[in-house]
C-alpha cells in the first residue's frame, strides 16, 4: 500500500516523470494535519463498519476519499469532524485528538459540510451563510464587517450571489446545497471536511465548487478532505486520493499512482480505460463488472 507522500515534495516529479508536480500554496506550512491512528468505527454494537490503521490527510493539500455506496466514506469523515468517536483509536487534528477539542474552538479550525442539512424554509441565503460567523463572535457580539466581508467572498466562490435574499425553503436541491456550502466557507477555517458538495449539482456547478475549494486551497493552503463519487473528476481534482473498499483503505497516495484499471475493476467494479492527460488521470468506464467477475 502507498503513502501519501513526502509532505515537502522531494520525491515528486514533472510530467515527463509521470508524477505530480506539488502546488506552492501560501501558508500551506501552518495547516492542520489530520492523522487517523489505528480507528475503528461501528454504529451500535455491531462490527467496525470502517477499520483504518493508518491514514493522513497532509496539511496544505487536497485529499478525495472514493469508493462505491457503503465503503465507509461518509462515516470517516464524520470521524475526522468530531461527529463520531471511535471505537478503537483517535484522530489526531495538529497532533490534538479531535474530542479534545471544545465545540466552537474546533468550529474555528475546522468546517464540515455534511449530506443532510436542515434550516429554516424562512431564512435567506446569506443569513444561512452568516451562521458560518458563529465560531468567530461571543454570543451576544454583533456582526461586524469581517463577518460581512467573509459572507460576502463565500457567497461569491460558490455563485450565490444573486440568491443571497432568496428563501432556502424556494430553492432547489441545488441550490441548497450551494447556499450551505457558503455557510462552511464562510466559517473560512483551515480546515474543510466536504461531504459529495457536489450532490445535486449540474456539471457547470460542480466544477464551480471544485473550483473555489482549489481556490481557497491555494490561496490560503487550506487542508482539505473530500467526499467524492466520481473518480475520474477526484483524480484531476485532488493532490492526493484514498480509496475505500469494504469499510479499509485499498490504497492511497498521488492519484497518478494509485488510478489504475486494477484499482476501478477491483474497488468499483468496473471495466474501464484508465488514460494519463497534463490534468491527471481520466477513467473511462466500458461495462460494469457482476458477481464473481475476475
Amino acid at each position: 500500500m502507498s503513502s501519501l507522500g513526502d509532505p515537502d515534495g522531494d520525491d515528486a516529479t514533472g510530467a515527463d516523470g509521470g508524477g505530480t508536480t506539488p502546488r506552492n500554496r501560501r501558508g500551506a506550512a501552518d495547516s492542520p494535519e489530520l492523522y487517523v491512528d489505528d480507528v475503528a468505527l461501528s454504529y451500535g454494537a455491531g462490527e467496525p463498519v470502517v477499520e483504518a490503521e493508518t491514514l493522513v490527510v497532509p496539511a496544505g493539500e487536497v485529499t478525495a476519499l472514493v469508493g462505491p455506496n457503503g465503503s465507509g466514506k461518509s462515516t470517516l469523515l464524520r470521524a475526522m469532524a468530531g461527529e463520531k468517536g471511535p471505537d478503537r483509536g483517535s484522530v489526531l487534528l495538529d497532533g490534538r485528538e479531535v474530542d479534545a477539542f471544545g465545540a466552537k474552538e474546533l468550529a474555528r479550525t475546522l468546517g464540515m459540510l455534511s449530506q443532510e442539512n436542515v434550516a429554516p424554509d424562512s431564512t435567506s441565503v446569506r443569513e444561512l451563510a452568516m451562521h458560518g460567523r458563529y465560531p468567530h463572535r461571543s454570543f451576544f457580539e454583533p456582526v461586524d464587517e469581517g463577518d460581512e466581508r467573509a459572507v460576502d467572498r463565500a457567497l461569491g466562490l460558490v455563485g450565490v450571489e444573486p440568491l443571497a435574499d432568496r428563501a432556502v425553503g424556494d430553492l432547489s436541491g441545488g441550490q441548497k446545497q450551494l447556499a450551505w456550502l457558503a455557510m462552511v466557507l464562510a466559517q473560512e477555517t483551515d480546515v474543510l471536511l466536504l461531504d459529495e458538495p457536489t450532490t445535486y449539482l449540474d456539471l457547470h456547478h460542480q466544477l464551480r465548487v471544485l473550483e473555489a475549494v482549489r481556490e481557497l486551497n491555494d490561496e490560503r493552503g487550506v487542508t482539505v478532505a473530500v467526499v467524492l463519487h466520481d473518480v475520474g473528476q477526484a483524480a484531476r481534482f485532488a493532490d492526493n486520493l484514498v480509496a475505500l473498499k469494504d469499510g479499509e483503505p485499498y490504497d492511497w497516495g498521488p492519484p497518478d499512482e494509485v488510478v489504475t484499471t486494477d484499482l476501478v475493476r477491483e474497488v468499483f467494479g468496473v471495466e474501464a480505460d484508465v488514460g494519463f492527460g497534463p490534468e491527471g488521470p481520466t477513467v473511462t468506464p466500458r461495462r460494469p463488472l457482476g458477481e464473481g467477475s475476475d
